[in-house]
């Protein structure tokens, strides 16, 4: 384990492993976790840099990264890793730790993912499943791009891929509790 004699000033790594449930300083660089991920080429710090950066207590430059945002959580890096650091988890916690330290990427594509990952969650919370016509509505609403896939749509409803309406599902309200409990969670977690 690489120990970098940081623990005690760095935050940010306290921060993250408490979040994510992860010990950052297990990870010795091998790159296995960049050459898995799907997305890596799109960030400006692949996974392996972040966990670096994480442990350099850069918490600035590992906020502000698009990094956290591209990340899909599809767990192809953490299934590779030989530390088994769930790097989805890490991941997950330096996008917590940004929006309650209010950083901001000013990217047009991280704002648009940021906006999606809104408006999938209160989809979630509120039907207890996503909706993915009002979803692919309010998006483009949103992120002000009105007819972005609109050739689309007519096609995907004919053919029963978007449902008009929405059908709660019978667990929507046990799905509206495990929220409020995650959120009580978290607020201990501060």
């Amino acid at each position: 384990m690489i120990t970098l004699g940081l623990q005690e000033k760095n935050t940010l790594l306290a921060d993250v492993n408490k979040r994510s449930g992860a010990n950052v300083l297990e990870c010795y660089q091998c790159g296995k976790c960049v050459s898995t991920c799907p997305v890596s080429s799109f960030m400006d710090f692949p996974p392996r840099e972040i966990m670096q950066m994480v442990k350099l207590g850069q918490k600035e430059q590992v906020y502000l990264a698009n990094s956290t945002w591209f990340c899909l959580t599809c767990s192809a890096c953490s299934g590779r890793c030989p530390r088994e650091i769930e790097i989805p988890a890490v991941m997950e916690a330096i996008r917590h730790l940004a929006l309650e330290e209010n950083y901001t990427n000013k990217s047009a594509k991280v704002k648009a993912i940021r906006k999606f990952h809104d408006i999938f969650l209160d989809m979630i919370r509120r039907y207890g499943r996503s909706y993915e016509l009002r979803l692919m509505i309010e998006h483009n609403i949103r992120t002000r791009d009105l007819f972005k896939d609109v050739m689309l749509a007519p096609t995907a409803l004919l053919k029963g891929k978007i449902p008009l309406l929405v059908k709660p599902v019978k667990s929507a309200k046990a799905i509206r509790r495990m929220f409020k409990m995650a959120e009580k969670l978290e607020q201990k977690q501060k």
